[in-house]
Order: structure tokens, then C-alpha cells, then sequence
């Protein structure tokens, strides 16, 4: 099964962020109850795995975590493939984050080695951009880089299952982690 592990936003970060994206006439958006930080990308992976990783991530000792959105940004290089937005790279999301990962190879998982760059993925991209869409983006992100947030709670993290459709992914929640300190 394709997984990964996310901190799930609290709902005065995801209402905002459905406003936002209301304004992109770009890309395929990601659903509201789809969006996420992810943590810990696990790739496909076995059942067992998943819920040896279920039952270890049980004992995640964090406090909620402060969440701060700080910026809209395109990921890809230069034929972006993601609209972000940032979140900025408190010692407590990186320390959850390395914890999060450490927890998955204790579990047998083998994992890429990749720079955290905190994010929240808002729309992706498809290989071609019309000169239309790259415009309709240059405009968006104009108006709209700057654009944060304030700081919120964000107390839940996730093992999710990830199922590819022809319209994107849904995800399965597996296994949900309170983060009560």
C-alpha cells in the first residue's frame, strides 16, 4: 500500500486555505479534507508495516505543535508541478518531523533520504502549462505570495493509505495520533 504520515490542520487553517484557493483558475486542487503537512512520505509499503508503524507512532510523546503558514511558493523547478504554502520550520515541527522518521525505519521502512521542507500542498500541476495558465499562476502568485496565517494548534498526526485516481488521491485515514505532550 502507497503511505505516508501527516500532521492534520485544524479547521482555522483549512477554511482559510479553501478561500485561497477559490482564486487559482489553475492546476487540479487539493479538497479541503485532503490537505495536510506531510511528515514522513513511506512510499508503498507492507500491511504489517504500516501497522507496526501504527502501533509505535501510538507513543509520540509531542505537545500539539504551533503551526505558522508563512508564504505561497511553486515547487518543481522551472516546470512547477505543486503550489505550496510554507509553514514555517519550528524546532518542534522538525523535531516531530525526525521523530516521525526515526519511528518509521525502528519499523523496518525503507525511506529516501529528502530535505524537510514544511508545506501544504494547494494545487498541482500537470507536465504542460498553457502560456494561459502560466499567467493565470504568474498573477495568482503576485496577489497572493505573501499570504499567511496565524499561528494555530495543530494537535493530530495521521498514518494515511493513499489511493491513486485518474482525478488525484484519496486518502484512508489508518491510524490518527493525538499529540497531548
Amino acid at each position: 500500500m502507497r503511505a505516508f504520515v501527516a500532521l492534520d490542520l485544524p479547521e482555522a487553517i483549512r477554511r482559510p486555505l479553501t478561500r485561497l484557493q477559490a482564486g487559482l483558475s489553475v492546476g487540479r486542487l487539493v479538497d479541503e479534507d485532503n490537505l495536510h503537512l506531510t511528515l514522513a512520505f513511506l512510499g508503498e509499503i507492507d500491511p504489517q508495516k504500516a501497522q507496526d508503524l501504527a502501533a509505535r507512532l501510538a507513543d509520540l510523546p509531542d505537545a500539539p505543535i504551533e503551526l505558522t503558514l508563512t508564504g505561497i511558493d511553486i515547487m518543481g523547478g522551472k516546470k512547477p508541478n505543486l503550489l505550496v504554502m510554507d509553514a514555517a520550520p519550528t524546532q518542534a515541527l522538525v523535531t516531530l518531523q525526525d521523530r516521525v522518521r526515526r519511528i518509521a525505519m525502528d519499523a523496518g521502512i525503507e525511506m529516501e533520504r529528502r530535505r524537510f521542507r514544511p508545506h501544504v500542498t494547494l494545487a498541482r500541476f500537470g507536465k504542460v502549462m498553457t502560456t494561459k495558465d502560466e499567467r493565470g499562476l504568474a498573477a495568482f502568485l503576485s496577489l497572493n505570495a505573501p499570504y499567511s496565517l496565524p499561528t494555530e494548534l495543530a494537535d493530530t498526526v495521521t498514518l494515511y493509505r493513499s489511493h491513486l485516481t485518474g482525478d488525484g488521491a484519496d486518502y484512508e485515514p489508518l491510524a490518527e495520533f493525538l499529540l497531548t505532550g
